[in-house]
């Protein structure tokens, strides 16, 4: 059976739990201060979204080589 690509740990769940938590709070203290917070959520948010999804993975695999073509320029026959 597959894994499936996109799994959530304990760790990630607690993360979020403490990020909604600490927005909450700050929203309480005045808008301003929510607002900055909901920012810097959002950031670390799509940060661990990319290194989960492998976004920029630097892979082992070889590249493949490129393919030679002739120009189609006037010279060859």
């Amino acid at each position: 059976m597959e894994r499936a690509r996109f799994q959530l740990s304990v760790a990630a769940m607690l993360g979020l739990v403490a990020c909604v938590a600490l927005n909450i709070w700050l929203f309480r203290l005045s808008v301003l201060t929510g607002i900055v917070g909901l920012n810097v959520t959002k950031h670390v948010v799509i940060a661990a979204l990319c290194q989960v999804v492998g976004v920029d993975r630097r892979t082992s695999a070889p590249l493949p080589a490129s393919v030679n073509t002739p120009s189609n320029d006037a010279s060859t026959p």
